[in-house]
């Protein structure tokens, strides 16, 4: 399965956040047999706003994460099970050779990221009637506004400026890719301004491909199947009077918007009455009413970097529930989604501090389990695994030696992916509500998870690392007889095993986080 992820504005690179670490995680899409699906997600951010420091660290975050990948499975697409196994890859990887688009997870916005509003119009040459309309539509702020800091809240800057979208080199190479068999998937917030334009631009430019002579692929384009993630309102900023952005009017923003998309985008039957057909097979709405701990009051200017919240966790999981929807019941006809689904969450428990088991039966399964072991896998390898090295199933072949801490494989695992997964968990942990699934106070693996203790009882033992030991060693014992690994498939050892082992661990002794 071949998923293209847009991200537009601010809250799609945050939402991209959290689904990075559950697919680091191994969380795969399941099939309705129950198993684990392969999956290539192309993440596409629509963002003008290049100095946004959520969207550097989630750029970051997405290489690092390709690079781990590489190291650990090349560029094999067909694996289900594994930390790191969903396969990441740009519009340019997935190109032909010779491609014009740069190795990049950035959608490139041209002129719109270099202009004020009022130049990309080309205010100044219009008459005086044009120019006095122009003025009624939109603020002399707005005007001003430098487009590169984004659209500071005002979608209706943003829904003209991003109508080149169709025209840019990468929708065009995004067409000639896509296949009847991807999916495609919207990220953004509704009571902004990138994201709140962005979405409805996107939709509309990908139902009508039918008649953009330009581009290939034109009918499986309209009829392509498309998830959408809405988020609603659910962080907080300080008051700012020199700011256009504000709070207070999060909520009538959102109203309007919601107006646009119910008759423009998502349409649905109501009362008997046939409203206007939605463009989306599978629409997502998520906010909370709890306003965050209040972000700094930042349009832009100062890089824009607002703590992880629950909500982005949540929202990402959306992504993964589309890509479990049976192929026939995300029918399209004609531009028009056939039976449309529409979602809500809730959770299991409505508490200011959030573990894993606050979460509904369905999350729990889901990824409750992958998100225990990752971060167990984390806490091995940052205390633990340089002093097992020399010993037991290190001493296997292909054999770890003390060189491989000195990998760029290692480096970028632990001193750059590990640590930007930690801010993240303490990010967390320290907003409003406040989501605290492991116990960061800790680098022991007993106490390790919150809210789940592990099961204990006379024939069992403690869970520790030399538990850990004892079963990385036994599985390594049991694949050198098998002859499983090549010579030059260290990490890839050492990763498979390590996941095989916390597999069984949590299995027996962690069973109450489902």
């Amino acid at each position: 399965m071949r998923l293209f992820l847009f991200l537009v504005g601010g809250t799609g690179s945050r939402v991209m956040r959290p689904l990075i670490m559950q697919f680091a995680a191994g969380i795969h899409p399941i099939d309705e047999g129950g198993q684990p699906q392969p999956l290539e997600v192309i993440p596409i951010i629509v963002d003008p706003h290049k100095a946004n420091e959520d969207l550097k660290r989630t750029e970051n975050l997405l290489r690092w994460y390709r690079s781990i990948r590489k190291a650990l499975y090349g560029e094999r697409p067909d694996v289900t099970k594994g930390f790191f196994s969903v396969k990441m890859s740009t519009l340019s990887d997935i190109l032909p050779a010779g491609s014009p688009l740069s190795d990049t997870f950035l959608f490139n916005l041209g002129t719109v990221e270099s202009k004020k509003f009022q130049d990309f119009i080309s205010y100044n040459t219009l008459d005086t009637a044009n120019q006095a309309l122009c003025s009624m539509m939109f603020s002399n702020d707005q005007l001003q506004t430098k487009m590169d800091i984004g659209f500071v809240g005002s979608p209706n800057i943003g829904s003209v400026a991003l109508n080149q979208f169709k025209d840019s080199e990468e929708f065009k190479q995004f067409s000639n890719v896509f296949q009847k068999t991807d999916r495609i998937f919207i990220v953004s917030s509704i009571f902004g301004g990138t994201g709140a334009a962005g979405y409805p631009i996107i939709v509309k430019n990908i139902r009508n491909a039918a008649s953009n002579a330009a581009i290939n692929n034109r009918g499986d384009l309209r009829d392509a199947k498309i998830g959408a993630l809405t988020v609603l309102p659910y962080f907080n900023v300080q008051q700012d009077e020199n700011s256009p952005i504000s709070r207070a009017d999060f909520i009538s923003k959102t109203k309007s918007a919601l107006f646009y998309y119910h008759d423009n985008l998502t349409g649905l039957r109501q009362g008997g009455v046939d409203l206007p057909l939605s463009k989306i097979n599978a629409c997502y709405y998520l906010g909370d009413e709890v306003p965050s701990t209040p972000y700094f009051n930042d349009p832009g200017g100062n890089g824009q970097r607002n703590d992880a919240h629950v909500v982005e966790y949540v929202g990402a999981l959306s992504v993964i529930d589309f890509l479990c929807i049976p192929d026939d019941q995300l029918v399209t006809r004609g531009g028009n989604a056939l039976n449309p689904i529409y979602k809500e969450y809730g959770l299991a428990n409505d508490k200011q501090t959030l573990t894993l088991n606050d979460f509904g039966v369905g999350t729990r399964q889901m990824v409750n389990k992958s998100m225990a072991k990752f971060f167990l896998a984390y806490q091995y390898i940052t205390n633990q695994f340089g002093k097992d090295v020399g010993r037991g199933y290190t001493q296997d072949k292909p054999e770890i030696t003390r060189g491989f801490l000195s990998t760029s494989f290692y480096n970028t695992l632990t001193a750059d992916f590990f640590v930007a997964y930690r801010t993240w968990l303490r990010e967390l942990s320290g907003n409003q509500r406040s989501f605290q699934p492991f116990n960061l106070l800790t680098s022991q693996m007993a106490d390790a998870i919150n809210g789940v203790a592990p099961k204990k009882g006379f024939f069992s033992g403690e869970v520790n690392y030399k538990t850990l030991l004892s079963a990385l060693n036994k599985g390594s014992q049991a694949a050198a007889k098998a002859g499983r690994f090549q010579m030059n498939e260290t990490a890839f050892r050492f990763f498979s095993l390590l996941d095989e082992a916390l597999d069984g661990l949590v299995e027996e002794k962690y069973n109450g986080l489902v």
